[in-house]
This record gives structure tokens, C-alpha cells and sequence, in this order.
């Protein structure tokens, strides 16, 4: 690592990868985890609430309290002096909470769904102490916790896939973190299908919540130089899996390296989506919301998506004006 931070810490090269849930992030966490270069723990916000830490199991198969790896990562981050709690659920000290009550969360912290009144609310609110001090409580606890999994894995990249659409802006600015960011976007039919599915919400609330997530996700991309930030499909990942990876060895700066033939092969320790207990198998699209999705869900899909979807690449679904045939 070259540079140093400003207290001396060293910085570590760190991946973000926010965006909606159930887009195939944990997938490419465990790609990139076969990586040489890559670490992948998932998501760096740790444990949620619904999980049993007495009964979870690392994807390593140990109960995850008795896991060799996490009870040396734990002990590693306490020896540099910001210990992150990592047997407890309701999310780390690695994630940006000022409280626990959703909505007012959302007030002090996430998006307004403006750029110029978030841009306003983040320098009031970014004044107040307590404020000042839990983000900074995230970045070094984040560091910590990166800093440790590269030392125990002997890596040199540490991959983050919690799909938190704000963290990028949290991280960015400190020198402790050499960041790149990958905004992995789902086609809205199948990532819209996923969330009704694990959510019970209708095609139309899933509808938003994919718009919401993917756009603020692409204006935080504005608060970042080119170069930095890298928008991937899903799609693309399941169709060229390894045209996709060294693509991004590419953009993070490692050397491109072979899928291992077998997965299984390879030491993880991924903690979130059950995905992490199956492994990964054959790589494939997942494609269920053809069979799922009614005539009518598609049609309500396509017109809360639509514009978004377009703007972020996809040719789904087409504007009206282009299935008007000329005179």
C-alpha cells in the first residue's frame, strides 16, 4: 500500500457495491473472492436483525460464533484500537445509523430524493457532533475491519456488497480508503420479481423500490471522479461471467485471473443472503420472472422503470414513441 492516512493508518484499496438488493451481488462477492487479489466477507455492514448469531453458520460451515476467521478478525480489529463487534446482529459499527427509528434515519442520513436538498441537509446535519461522530465511528470501524480481512486472507482488495446506496459518499474523502465504486443493476422485470418474492410487495412497490435504489445509487456516481465508478449489469455477469470479471480486475487494478473451475475450492467466509451456505454452482441468469410476472406486473413495471431503466442501459422497456410505427 502506498500513502499513509492521516493518523498513520494505511489505507486500503476497498470496492462498494450499492445498488437494489437481489441483484447478484453476493454472486460477484464470491467471484471476486476467488480472486488472488479480492477478500469478499459480503456485506460490510454485518449481521441484521433476523439473524440468530447463537445459530447462524459462516459460509465456511462453522457456527459463526465458534469461526476461527471471525474470531480472528474480531481480535485483530480490537488490536487497531477500533473494534468492530462482529457477533452482533442489528448491523456493526461499520454502517451509518443515527437512529433506530427508520423514518427519522432516512430524515438525518439517506437521500432526500434531491440532489441540491441533500447536498443542503448533509452540511446542517454534518455539523452536529454526534453526527460527526458516527460517521466517523463507520469510516474507522469500516477500515478496521477491511484493514483485518486483507491481513488474514492475504489479499490486497477488499470487495464490500452492501447494496447501501449512501455508503460510497460516507467513505469517500477519507484517505484511509483508495475506493472504487460498482454499481451492479438488475433489468427491472427480474430484480422487481426477486424483491415481490422475498418482500411479499406488489409489482408496483417493488417497481419503486428498484427506481428508488438504482437512482439515488446514480447520483451519488456525480460526487465521484471518472475513472472511479464502474455501472455493471447483472445480465452481463450471468452471460460473460469471465469477460465481466476481467473487465473489473481492469477497473480496480488487479491482473485478470481464471474463474477456479471449482468454486468450492476456494476459503470464504460470506456472511448475509442464504446464497453464501449453497455456494455457486453453474453460473446462469436467473430468469423465473417470466413465469412469475403476470401481463399486467410487466406493464406496471415498465411504467415506473422505464426511463430509469433506459438511462442505466437496458434496451427494456422500449419508449412509446418507438412502438408507434411511422406514417
Amino acid at each position: 500500500m502506498n500513502g499513509s492516512a492521516e493518523d498513520g493508518r494505511l489505507p486500503v484499496r476497498y470496492v462498494c457495491m450499492p445498488g437494489s438488493p437481489y441483484t447478484g451481488s453476493t454472486l460477484l462477492g464470491f467471484l471476486l473472492n476467488s480472486h488472488p487479489d479480492c477478500a469478499s466477507i459480503g456485506a460490510a455492514t454485518g449481521l441484521t436483525a433476523k439473524v440468530d448469531v447463537a445459530t447462524s453458520t459462516c459460509s465456511c460451515g462453522e457456527v459463526f460464533e465458534v469461526c476461527a476467521f471471525w474470531n480472528r478478525i474480531a481480535a485483530r480489529t480490537r488490536e487497531l484500537g477500533h473494534p468492530v463487534a462482529v457477533f452482533q446482529a442489528d448491523f456493526w459499527n461499520t454502517h451509518v445509523r443515527l437512529s433506530r427509528r427508520r423514518w427519522l434515519n432516512g430524515v438525518l442520513i439517506r437521500s432526500l430524493g434531491n440532489s441540491s436538498a441533500t447536498a443542503v441537509r448533509d452540511v446542517v446535519v454534518g455539523s452536529l457532533g454526534p453526527v460527526r461522530r458516527t460517521i466517523s465511528e463507520a469510516r474507522l470501524s469500516t477500515w478496521s475491519l477491511a484493514r483485518s480481512v486483507l491481513e488474514a486472507t492475504g489479499k490486497s482488495v477488499f470487495v464490500d456488497t452492501a447494496r447501501d446506496h449512501q455508503r460510497p459518499k460516507y467513505l469517500k474523502g477519507d484517505p484511509s480508503f483508495d475506493l472504487k465504486v460498482i454499481h451492479l443493476v438488475r433489468g427491472s422485470r427480474g430484480n422487481a420479481a426477486s424483491i415481490m418474492k422475498h418482500t411479499g410487495v406488489d409489482a408496483a412497490t417493488a417497481a419503486r423500490q428498484w427506481k428508488h435504489y438504482n437512482q439515488e445509487a446514480d447520483r451519488v456516481k456525480r460526487l465521484f471522479p471518472p475513472g472511479s465508478w464502474l455501472t455493471l449489469h447483472y445480465e452481463q455477469l450471468c452471460a460473460e461471467p469471465q469477460a465481466t470479471l476481467d473487465r473489473i480486475a481492469g477497473f480496480i487494478g488487479v491482473e485478470p485471473a481464471p474463474i477456479p473451475t471449482s468454486l468450492g475450492s476456494v476459503e470464504d467466509h460470506i456472511i448475509g443472503n442464504s446464497m453464501r451456505l449453497k455456494g455457486v454452482g453453474e453460473i446462469r441468469e436467473d430468469q423465473t420472472w417470466r413465469e412469475v410476472l403476470s401481463e399486467n406486473d410487466v406493464d406496471v413495471i415498465a411504467r415506473i422503470t422505464g426511463s430509469t431503466s433506459r438511462r442505466l442501459g437496458f434496451d427494456w422497456p422500449r419508449p412509446r414513441s418507438a412502438l408507434v410505427p411511422s406514417a
